[in-house]
């Protein structure tokens, strides 16, 4: 074995060389969409018995009664039922009670925009390395072995500079087409948005008038159970305080049978 010899390798290459690429943006929005169908329907118990029936029947809606359950009540003062997918809102300054039904779904779109641009880039690149070998080739480390590693590390420090020199350069010129494409995108995917919230709002409402009519007579059992709750207890109370007695008063379901003594 001898003293170690090395080779050098020294590459120096002028770049001018044209590039074109396709560059995309995409964008994607989404909006919450909500829907509301209501009925609605005056309750007008002062008309045979006064206010006094009204008034009653707010105390069955916050059960001053046993076997009624109270209702909640909003920052409005108004009594609040729920019933699974619809609610009840009985509004006592305007006697009106609101069957409403409520739904919400998520809607998106999505867009993309495309664009080719193209440019040159230019620039100056040189590199060096270096092999090492023995004359009488020890460990087969030979002078054609240390030529062909520095040449291959010269190759892939040439192509490392080389993609960097693209990138930089390409990254000016595409910098303002990707905010363009971005807008573009995004207003793309807004029109989809417009149009899908359409297609959406159109299911809702028929979903909506469904579950209305499915629930209708469980909503007017509801009330109508409170509202024959409100003319019972006002029906007693009016005899006992004219001096009439309550000679019996029962109640099947629905049904209220009162035998009243004036």
């Amino acid at each position: 074995m001898c003293n170690p010899r090395k080779v050098m390798i020294h590459i120096a290459q002028s770049i001018e060389e044209a590039w074109k690429k396709t560059i995309s943006e995409s964008a994607t929005v989404c909006e919450e969409l909500k829907q509301i169908a209501s009925i609605s329907a005056e309750i007008e118990l002062d008309r045979e018995m006064g206010e006094a029936a009204l008034e009653m029947l707010e105390r069955v809606l916050t059960g001053d009664f046993p076997g009624h359950e109270a209702w909640s009540r909003n920052e409005s003062g108004d009594f609040v039922k729920e019933l699974e997918d619809i609610s009840l809102c009985y509004q006592p300054h305007t006697r009106q009670l609101t069957m409403t039904a409520h739904l919400s779904r998520m809607v998106n779109a999505e867009a993309e925009a495309a664009a080719e641009i193209c440019g040159v880039t230019i620039g100056e690149i040189a590199f060096s390395a270096i092999g090492h070998y023995y004359e009488d080739g020890w460990k087969n480390r030979t002078e054609e072995l240390a030529i062909k590693e520095a040449q291959e590390q010269v190759e892939i420090r040439l192509a490392r500079a080389l993609n960097k020199l693209h990138e930089g350069q390409q990254h000016e010129k595409t910098a303002d087409k990707k905010e363009e494409l971005q807008q573009k995108s995004h207003t793309q995917a807004l029109l989809k948005l417009e149009e899908k919230k359409e297609e959406v709002r159109t299911a809702l409402r028929l979903q909506l008038q469904s579950q209305l009519a499915n629930r209708r007579r469980e909503a007017f059992y509801t009330i109508n159970r409170a509202v024959g709750e409100a003319y019972r207890q006002t029906l007693c109370k009016l005899v006992l305080d004219n001096g009439g007695r309550i000679i019996s008063d029962r109640q099947s379901g629905s049904v209220i049978d009162l035998e009243l003594e004036i």
